[in-house]
């Protein structure tokens, strides 16, 4: 099998593209991708701060990597990488020392923060008292709170995070599926900067996770490769299952579920378009007047007593 580029031995199959490619033409293939995503979504200007997100897994480490690999060079533009500590075990302990050390090797100043000091409660602690939803719903919430409060702290202007095309397609059918139009609305990348929010740019929207794991399999990056332990009791997992499924059949099913919603998206933000405003707990900006973190937070003190 040979590269449609050259006449290397090929190394990945891109069947949504129809194309096969060498070592180096797939890391350029991915590398225009994640470059001509960034482009689409914002447009980094001098002395802006941006903070990267990293759990020190695989596609953080590659959205790391690449931040700096395109913007490094560029003295004016600052960096900052965090990792958030939910208090699973050692778990995110192990994570972060990769994600820290990699900072490191890359000249960039790290981070760990927790559950603990931002919300006063960690992911084990509500998975040994609440016994109805699962613990993933309190950490991925909790998470988006973590970060934000965060960003607003170190005055970053962006947060950058490493979702990939398959967390976004998981994340629109979920969403259809629940029937839930204003979450999918909000749905990162955000454009638009709202006083007190800092807006998500993801750049791998458009890598698929197979193409995450062999590009930072060539390139040599470091990551930690063990899942949550928490993760096998996650909803999500049948949503990708259902749509890896549907891959075998139709290679570009993930591309047409972002291109559904990137139509869509305008639609819904005109009609979802609601006011935010202070969490009447934490200050935080809701559309609700207590924000989900403070619900849940409430929900687990209730059932703690």
């Amino acid at each position: 099998m040979r590269c449609s580029k050259c006449d290397r031995k090929a190394v990945a199959e891109i069947r949504y593209a129809g194309i096969r490619l060498c070592r180096e033409h797939f890391l350029q293939f991915i590398e225009r991708k994640v470059k001509h995503e960034i482009r689409a979504q914002v447009r980094f200007e001098k002395d802006d701060r941006v903070l990267i997100a990293v759990s020190g897994g695989k596609d953080s480490m590659l959205t790391l990597y690449f931040m700096e690999k395109i913007f490094g060079k560029w003295r004016e533009f600052e960096m900052l990488s965090v990792t958030v500590d939910e208090g699973i075990g050692d778990f995110r302990r192990k994570c972060a020392e990769v994600a820290r050390n990699f900072s490191k090797s890359l000249g960039i100043e790290h981070r760990t923060i927790t559950f603990r000091e931002y919300i006063g409660i960690t992911t084990d602690d509500v998975a040994h008292v609440d016994q109805e939803l699962k613990p993933c719903t309190y950490c991925g919430v909790f998470r988006r709170k973590v970060l934000n409060l965060y960003a607003k702290e170190v005055e970053a202007k962006y947060l950058i995070l490493g979702l990939n095309l398959d967390d976004i397609a998981q994340s629109i059918i979920m969403n259809v599926t629940r029937g839930d139009l204003s979450r999918l609305a909000r749905l990162s990348p955000h454009k638009k900067i709202k006083e007190g929010f800092i807006p998500r740019i993801l750049p791998l929207r458009r890598v698929l996770e197979d193409e995450v794991r062999s590009y930072v399999k060539m390139a040599k990056i470091p990551y930690y490769a063990s899942r949550c332990p928490y993760a096998p009791l996650a909803i999500r997992d049948v949503y990708r299952g259902f749509l890896n499924s549907l891959e075998k059949r139709d290679p570009a099913v993930k591309f047409s579920t972002l291109k559904f919603f990137d139509e869509l998206k305008p639609l819904l933000e005109k009609k979802y378009s609601q006011e935010m405003r202070p969490c009447k707990i934490c200050g935080e900006l809701t559309i609700q007047e207590i924000c989900k973190a403070c619900q849940l937070k409430l929900r687990y003190e209730n059932l703690s007593k």
